[in-house]
């Protein structure tokens, strides 16, 4: 029966600027709906953090009923809907939206009115919970009109109003910024994912070889293997935890000044490898894991270093893990890539680094050609559609808020992707958070 379902329209407020518009384009969905809705109950409330979403589909279970349509409308990172405040996000990770039993009627379909959607996470929700999903590849903008692009500024005394997927000067620049505020770009059509499943391998099983072609001297990252050194304490009696461990590379580089070395990699191929590369080497080890946990005892750790796979990672849980796993005064080190276009400002740094980077490339010609190999191949291409690169404001929300005082740092610049290091300092000074789930 119709009147057992529900089309569920929540939206945030707090997250970040833009928040009091998002009831209104919220109301203006539910408004459309009314026309089509026959005989469905249309809620529509906001919901600031991952708990206050799970009571709306837990109160929707316990009335037996089920879920016709779902909307969001709010502030998305590459990953999907943003809570919460930019001092302190949350963010559902994949791994937790893949433990989770919503309840959704036969037929059912799920929209996502938040920038880049339609990149990662919408075939990914798609996937998990077997619903049609429609989400916005561009950025989001506020309209008057959705069909066209029409200045809203601030407003929030209108009863209607869109949020809308538009090409900007973000990601097109200034002429398409031009058109845009001449009334002449038309909005985005939200596409549509099918619950298919993935096509191709999404883990790096298939590149491990091309990858270990390139990286079996990762000091070949120079910024990168430069700055862990930098980071990592004075003493030879360290033991070590690499996550997303690879091809083992960065352990054996470092296995001359540290204690003991334990690797985890989400790839069989990958572990395969780096076995193979350390039999000899006794105090390094290396273990498949298939989940956001550490097999390993509480306070085992001096340093949990995470080069180049943070990103991947499901944040809130592996690092309640890490945590557990690092002794009081050990740290957490990252170096990862981010996306965000260079700005004018950056110039004169971003040449630098581009010209440093080229340079040492055409000194390293077999680096040169086993990169080119990696990056072009299929499989690589692949396995990035799954796997995406955040954007710099996600990551450095994120790491800033569960530690503070410390800083995200830039180790280099290129058009439209950097390489950056965090350093948590003592893991127990880091924040505490009670999040709202798990």
């Amino acid at each position: 029966m119709r009147t057992n379902q529900v089309i569920l329209i929540v939206y945030t407020t707090l997250y970040r600027k833009g928040g009091a518009q998002f009831p209104i384009v919220a109301r203006t969905l539910a408004k459309e709906r009314q026309a089509t809705a026959d005989g469905r109950e249309i809620r529509c409330c906001a919901v600031e953090s991952k708990r206050d979403l799970l009571q709306q589909f837990a109160l929707i279970k316990a009335e037996e009923k089920s879920i016709h349509e779902f909307h969001f409308v709010g502030h998305s990172g590459m990953y999907g809907p943003m809570f919460g405040t930019v001092a302190f996000p949350e963010q559902f990770s994949p791994y937790e939206w893949e433990t989770l039993e919503l309840p959704f009627a036969d037929g059912a379909s799920a929209y996502f009115h938040c920038c880049r959607s339609a990149r990662w996470f919408a075939p990914f929700f798609a996937r998990t919970f077997k619903v049609q999903v429609y989400g916005f590849f561009w950025y989001t903008t506020f309209s008057r009109s959705k069909t066209h692009y029409r200045y809203a500024g601030s407003d929030t005394t209108t009863d209607t109003l869109y949020t809308i997927g538009c090409k900007g000067r973000k990601s097109h620049g200034l002429g398409a910024s031009v058109l845009k505020f001449s009334g002449f770009m038309p909005a985005e059509e939200m596409k549509v994912f099918q619950p298919e499943p993935t096509s191709g391998d999404p883990t790096y099983n298939q590149v491990a070889a091309l990858y270990d072609a390139a990286f079996a001297d990762i000091t070949v990252r120079q910024d990168e293997w430069g700055w862990i050194n930098r980071h990592l304490p004075e003493t030879n009696d360290l033991k070590v935890l690499d996550v997303g461990c690879g091809n083992g590379a960065l352990l054996v580089a470092l296995s001359h000044r540290i204690k003991t070395g334990e690797g985890v990699d989400e790839s069989a191929a990958m572990i395969e490898r780096a076995k193979a590369r350390t039999a000899a080497q006794a105090n390094l080890a290396f273990t498949t894991i298939n989940s956001p946990s550490l097999p390993f005892a509480d306070a085992t750790f001096d340093v949990v270093i995470s080069l180049m796979s943070f990103r991947y990672l499901d944040w809130d849980p592996l690092l309640a893990e890490i945590k557990r796993v690092v002794k009081p005064g050990g740290k957490f080190l990252i170096v990862d890539m981010v996306t965000v276009p260079v700005k004018l400002s950056e110039y004169p740094r971003f040449l630098g680094d581009k010209l440093r980077t080229l340079f040492h490339q055409q000194t390293n010609a077999t680096f040169k050609a086993n990169l080119q190999k990696l990056v072009t191949h299929p499989a690589w291409k692949k396995m990035l559609e799954y796997n995406p690169i955040r954007s710099e404001h996600e990551m450095k929300w994120y790491l800033e808020s569960r530690f503070p005082g410390q800083r995200l740092e830039i180790l280099n610049l290129g058009w439209n992707a950097r390489i950056v290091a965090f350093d948590s300092g003592p893991v127990e000074r880091g924040v505490e958070a009670q999040l709202s789930y798990p």
